[in-house]
């Protein structure tokens, strides 16, 4: 049975948490400029290039990546809250979407 609901994502907790904030898609290293303080960057994956976003961001929400990845590493060492794998998050999502993640159940909720 798919208890899936249209306005719920899922994934793997990779750092717990809770935080509400605007959709940020950083597909690039030139779109890391667009995370403004307390947003949410949705993203395949992290590396160095992405650390000042991930520094402003609120959360942290990543389409690839296990416990080990870098943005669970990093997202635990500064206690922000990081789903991990979930699934097509970067065409789901769009800019300026209101979500909520709660990375203690691994579940992003599109507020609007």
């Amino acid at each position: 049975q798919n208890t899936e609901h249209k306005n719920v994502l899922h994934g793997q907790c990779a750092s717990q948490g809770l935080s509400t904030g605007k959709c940020k898609i950083v597909l690039r290293k030139e779109d890391s400029v667009k995370v403004e303080q307390g947003d949410i960057m949705i993203a395949v994956g992290t590396d160095f290039d992405l650390i000042e976003a991930m520094y402003r961001a609120s959360a942290v929400v990543t389409e690839e990546g296990g416990i080990l990845s870098h943005a669970s590493i990093v997202c635990r060492e500064l206690q922000k809250p990081c789903i991990i794998g979930v699934k097509n998050a970067t065409k789901i999502l769009q800019d300026e979407v209101l979500i909520r993640v709660d990375a203690t159940k691994a579940e992003i909720t599109i507020v609007k």
